[in-house]
């Protein structure tokens, strides 16, 4: 795997050691992967399996350099959208286009400040500036990730939407899905001495379970998802003290 500040690629040799899927495994994921491929047809451009490798694209936004004098916050998300990783940013935008309603909650909270430009696209752009060079907040330094890093589709009428889509997909191997992006999270620099910060409860109890880090719970959907409540969260929230757990390894 290798990882960048933003997008990414990812590798995964699943007849190898690790994850010894049998041919009929992969011709039964590579059936599932039709159905995304079919729903959206441009998925082939971050997403392939031959000879039982599968390779694909994925993102994160994580400031390389960070102001001292700034607590910093990792959020981590469910997976990212298709449509995320292709235009470089996580919740680029609504299905219809509009604007996600996340990006006011991060700056009710004071994580990021508000964006308004004539299109996602130059939005888009804008914050991934501010965010690369930790200008995005006064007080927070912000870094965006995910814990799974497989793209899915982001609308419920979609096949495979969403980190249970991710579940869905890889279930034969999932266990070794979810040790390996453990992994990747705790490698992160920037991991250390921030407010970790999952939006997906399941995989909160998965990571703390399995690392002995208890991260920080926002949804970022339904009942105490304000940007309110998320500064409300941060205010108390204890920083992550190690980027390492050896047993892991």
């Amino acid at each position: 795997m290798r990882f960048n500040t933003c997008n990414y690629s990812v590798v995964i040799n699943l007849q190898s050691a690790e994850f010894c899927l049998h041919q009929n495994q992969i011709s039964a994921l590579e059936k599932r992967l039709e159905k995304i491929y079919s729903s959206i047809p441009s998925f082939t451009d971050i997403c392939t399996l031959k000879n039982g490798v599968l390779r694909y694209e994925s993102i994160s936004i994580i400031p390389p350099k960070t102001d001292s004098k700034k607590q910093k916050v990792l959020l981590v998300l469910g997976n990212p959208s298709i449509r995320s990783v292709k235009h470089g940013m996580l919740f680029y935008s609504r299905r219809d286009g509009g604007r996600h309603g996340f990006w006011g909650k991060l700056a009710r909270a004071k994580l990021v400040a508000p964006v308004v430009e004539e299109t996602r696209e130059r939005e888009a752009e804008c914050r991934w500036i501010q965010l690369l060079e930790d200008s995005a907040s006064k007080t927070y330094s912000v870094g965006l990730t995910t814990f799974y890093s497989f793209p899915t589709p982001g609308s419920d009428d979609e096949p495979f939407c969403g980190s249970a889509g991710v579940e869905r997909l890889f279930e034969p191997v999932l266990k070794q899905i979810r040790l390996q992006e453990t992994r990747r999270l705790l490698s992160l620099p920037f991991i250390r001495d921030s407010i970790l910060v999952f939006t997906r409860k399941s995989l909160l109890k998965h990571f703390y379970k399995t690392t002995g880090i208890k991260p920080a719970y926002w949804p970022i959907r339904g009942e105490d998802s304000s940007g309110n409540e998320l500064a409300d969260l941060l205010s108390r929230a204890a920083k992550v003290r190690s980027s390492a757990t050896p047993l892991l390894f």
